[in-house]
């Protein structure tokens, strides 16, 4: 007897492995990773979003349990195959929350929907990254592996162990090479301004994305645009984690309020 085909890896349980589906959502936020991140990040907002909102956390190929599946390493070809995962479950009203390299997808999605015709969505909160069009950091993607490991210790996102243990590194230094690239993408044919809210967060002493680029976010919608700035670092959702939260729920309370 043969055995059953491995799972596609367009299935949506390979993308929102931690989803749990309510009945009658009012909203469902989606929730795109920073460089190297994975679903878990999002994992213990679950039960604290406000009433009715489900929490759809993405799982890019190339981490966890999609581990041995190659990172996309091309926006486009990301874009291809994670729309129409996420087109099926926006039949309810959403919100995009994308950090760092997730912000950078976030928009992409947001600027698809709006191409092809689809769902609007409620807001986007972006955190931790500039918008394309002002992205002036080095694109590390493109150094050698002594090189991108000492830039990856000056984000200080991926654990010391971790940059230690060779046969390890040596297994994720590829996914986040490829993710790095992906953050890096530059704006394409489709520049022009969303229509939807925006909400942006920026850390007050993260050295890669200063104030003065979370400030040109407000050139990147007609709609309005609110940014707010933490304690901490770049990687300010891992050490001021309660304030982010808060801040998501005040700011999908908001969105959810202004819907007839």
């Amino acid at each position: 007897m043969r055995s059953a085909p491995p799972p596609s890896p367009s299935a949506p349980d390979r993308w929102f492995p931690s989803r749990k589906p309510l009945p009658e959502p009012r909203l469902r936020l989606f929730c795109l990773p920073f460089a190297g991140g994975s679903a878990a990040i999002y994992t213990p907002w679950a039960n604290a979003l406000p009433a009715g909102v489900e929490l759809c956390a993405v799982q890019l190929p190339g981490r966890e349990r999609r581990l041995m599946e190659p990172a996309y390493k091309a926006l486009p070809e990301l874009m291809d195959a994670l729309m129409p995962v996420l087109l099926p479950l926006m039949d309810r009203p959403f919100a995009l929350f994308g950090y760092s390299m997730g912000a950078r997808i976030g928009l992409e999605v947001a600027r698809r929907l709006r191409t092809q015709g689809g769902p609007r969505p409620l807001g986007f909160i972006a955190a931790a990254a500039p918008p394309p069009s002002h992205n002036d950091r080095e694109p590390i993607h493109q150094l050698d592996d002594t090189g991108f490991i000492a830039k990856l210790r000056d984000y200080d996102g991926t654990p010391e162990e971790v940059l230690q243990h060779k046969e390890l590194l040596e297994l994720i230094l590829p996914t986040l090479r490829a993710d790095f690239g992906l953050a890096w993408s530059g704006d394409g044919k489709d520049t022009a301004k969303l229509d939807i809210p925006l909400s942006v967060y920026g850390g007050r002493t993260d050295k890669h994305v200063g104030q003065n680029l979370i400030e040109h976010w407000r050139d990147e919608s007609t709609a309005d645009v609110r940014i707010r700035q933490f304690d901490g670092g770049h990687f300010f959702i891992r050490t001021h984690g309660q304030p982010v939260l808060e801040a998501v729920r005040e700011d999908l309370t908001r969105w959810m309020t202004a819907v007839p």
